[in-house]
């Protein structure tokens, strides 16, 4: 295939920006109290308190927009559609912060497919919902999402991610089991309450394999072993679920307070953990002192009972600093409530942790995150809890930490008063204006501007996302072969990645090699890389991943295109709609058409390469 010299400028563009992005997890840097550091490989700067990722967003943002293609909804006056639009539009006005016009319906319609299902709008979907005159089609299309089977895939193995289920930790029948509870909790929009409850309550009396203790996949995954493998270290395993507990269900890092106390070492990360005690930590991690999650003489099977006999102070650890004991009773360290020791602990400690308001805040912000691609605490999982009313006096250099607490608190009452609901939470994201801005801006945009949400901003797609979508708009999907974890036995083909229960349901090395380029999560070692780079921009223009299905062969989009009766002219837009979800600008359309009317079959291929490359593909804006 030609490379066109035309596409090379875009592509440079794009590649740009991507690297502007590599600078957006970086972390600023802290120095330790003098004399006071006796960690020295845990409390490198890099490793100390994350800096919210505003400038970084911003300038993305900002060179990006710049380069899309003019077709915003221009000059229009923005309705307050719910609470968040009381909120974010109200601190604008109040502080004379200008915000973006609305999105395009091309733009929205691609923005609100991606965030809700991971994948992109159908061309004939795209075109329905252009021309529909009806004033609600916006909240029409975002119900229709919502209750699709795409929403259910796309953020069951969004979570899968979030709680690492992964195979070789859990076993692969739990694996499986695990899956499918997540995906049938997100299908009943079952409350997250309930769906926190269950995880942390389960027990697997004769092996975490079974069905009925599919829920078991989440604590059994933080199980850590002891001498050998065959053996079990119950106090890092209480120590492992409630650092992860906390991490992911209340946006608390407790990391560090599970090896040493606060005092000396986090003044500069947390005003909140400075005054904790690694005591404080064993108290919370009591609440699992008698449950025993116990390897099977087999590889990552376990049981899951509660028949041990406590907490052990001076139990010997195989991950952190050796403990030095002392009395404790298991304790919630965000109230300080005891538990009641003659009864059931784990139950005790659902409770106290889904009924607390950090629940509901930290949930919020993450799902928010998803949607707005900034928190309104950022990292998500960074909360400092002595900084969360504005009215507090703080000792300087500390502010106030979430950019709108009033927003965080109202959002997180609200999904609690309905049922911690997650449709009914992403739908009152998807339906505020503020969701619905533009990410270009009229005049000039200040970083300042940033934690007002005043524009939407710009993300590169996840390595799913970007599988899925290049199938779709070549129509070449992989189908890829699954079978049955636990029967060994063939089950449906896969259509889209998030179909699969993890990256490794999948047994095709040119897709995972394309997808671990774009910084797949690995569920066993690390998390998520959202970082560009120059591979990644080969691999885009180079891969056969891309390559053949760009191709005039095997039922293609071009193939079909170039083999039907359509005119030049409707190859190029069929194209732009199948691909970028929009129209071609003048000067794009001539370009193409002098491409395809000088070689129809080669210049169709030529194109759709192209338009794969291009900046408004690998971005959602």
């Amino acid at each position: 295939m030609r490379r066109r010299a035309i596409s090379k400028t875009s592509l440079i563009t794009l590649w740009i920006a991507i690297l502007i992005w590599l600078g957006a997890d970086s972390l600023q840097a802290q120095k330790q109290a003098p004399g006071k550091n006796k960690f020295p490989g845990e409390h490198t700067d890099e490793k100390l308190n994350p800096a919210r990722p505003d400038k970084q967003v911003s300038e993305l943002t900002s060179s990006v927009a710049e380069k899309l293609p003019r077709a915003g909804s221009g000059e229009q006056r923005i309705a307050i559609q719910n609470l968040i639009d009381e909120h974010l539009f109200g601190a604008m006005a109040k502080d004379g912060v200008p915000h973006a016009p609305l999105a395009s319906d091309y733009e929205f319609c691609r923005r609100v497919y991606l965030d809700l299902t991971g994948r992109i709008p159908t061309t004939d979907r795209l075109k329905a919902f252009a021309v529909d005159t009806d004033p609600n089609k916006r909240d029409k299309l975002i119900d229709e999402l919502i209750d699709s089977q795409a929403w259910v895939d796309h953020w069951s193995y969004w979570y899968g991610d979030l709680v690492r289920n992964c195979g070789n930790r859990i076993g692969n029948p739990t694996l499986k089991h695990f899956d499918a509870w997540i995906r049938q909790s997100f299908k009943e929009d079952k409350p997250y309450d309930r769906f926190v409850t269950e995880m942390l309550t389960v027990s697997a009396p004769n092996t975490n394999w079974m069905p009925d203790a599919a829920a078991s996949g989440f604590l059994t995954r933080w199980h850590v072993t002891g001498a050998t493998m065959y053996d079990d270290n119950y106090e890092d395993t209480a120590d492992e679920i409630i650092v992860n507990s906390a991490r992911i269900f209340l946006g608390v890092n407790y990391q560090c307070i599970s090896c040493h106390s606060g005092k000396g070492f986090l003044e500069k990360v947390s005003l909140d953990l400075t005054s904790k005690k690694r005591r404080d930590f064993w108290a919370m991690a009591a609440f699992f002192g008698k449950t025993r999650i116990r390897v099977v003489t087999y590889q990552d099977r376990y049981t899951v009972t509660d028949d041990g006999t406590g907490y052990d102070t001076k139990g010997w650890s195989q991950v952190r600093l050796q403990r030095e004991g002392g009395e404790i009773q298991p304790t919630f360290i965000l109230t300080g409530e005891k538990a009641d020791v003659r009864k059931s602990l784990r139950p005790q400690f659902a409770r106290m942790l889904t009924t607390h308001p950090q629940f509901a805040r930290a949930t919020v912000n993450l799902i928010w995150k998803q949607f707005f691609g900034l928190g309104i605490v950022d990292p998500v999982d960074s909360f400092d809890l002595a900084r969360q009313d504005p009215k507090t006096t703080l000792p300087e250099p500390w502010t106030c930490q979430p950019t709108n607490t009033e927003l965080l608190d109202a959002l997180a009452q609200d999904f609690a008063a309905h049922r911690f609901s997650l449709k009914r939470l992403m739908r009152t994201i998807a339906r505020s204006s503020a969701y619905q801005l533009s990410s270009r801006f009229d005049g000039e945009w200040k970083e300042s501007y940033t934690p007002y949400f005043a524009r939407h901003y710009v993300r590169q797609l996840t390595a799913e996302q970007l599988h899925d979508a290049i199938s779709q708009a070549t129509q070449v999907f992989g189908n890829y072969n699954r079978k049955d974890y636990v029967y060994d036995v063939p089950i449906a083909p896969a259509h889209f990645w998030t179909e699969a229960a993890s990256p490794e349901d999948i047994n095709n090395g040119e897709a995972k090699n394309f997808l671990r380029t774009f910084g797949q999560a690995n569920r066993e070692q690390f998390d998520r890389q959202s970082v560009g780079s120059i591979l990644q921009a080969m691999t885009l223009m180079n891969s056969p991943f891309v390559t053949k299905r760009v191709m005039a062969a095997n039922g293609s989009m071009v193939d079909q295109l170039v083999k039907s009766a359509k005119t030049s002219a409707e190859i190029v837009d069929e194209l732009y709609l199948a691909t970028l979800s929009r129209y071609p600008l003048p000067a794009e359309k001539q370009l193409a058409l002098s491409w395809i009317e000088q070689d129809r079959r080669q210049g169709a291929e030529d194109l759709h390469w192209s338009l794969l490359n291009k900046l408004d593909f690998v971005f959602n804006y």
